[in-house]
């Protein structure tokens, strides 16, 4: 059993809640981690942007993918 298999596991048993949970935290994470580096905040906001879209693409193509019957 490999790590990947492991974590499958664990977060199909998460509901709704949980997820929008984990959710909350990484924004609220980001939101400390602007508050103690405040040069965090003075990148361009291209940077962002451009990460936004970097990190979003995988999730977008794997939902929109077609499934396999």
């Amino acid at each position: 059993m490999d790590f990947g298999d492991w974590m499958n596991r664990r977060v199909k048993r998460m509901d709704w809640i949980d997820m929008g949970c984990v959710k909350a935290g990484a924004m609220l994470f980001a939101l400390l981690a602007a508050k103690l580096w405040p040069p965090l905040l003075a990148v361009n906001p291209w940077v962002y942007a451009v990460a936004l879209v970097l990190v979003s693409l995988r999730p977008i193509v794997r939902l929109l993918a077609a499934e396999a019957v």
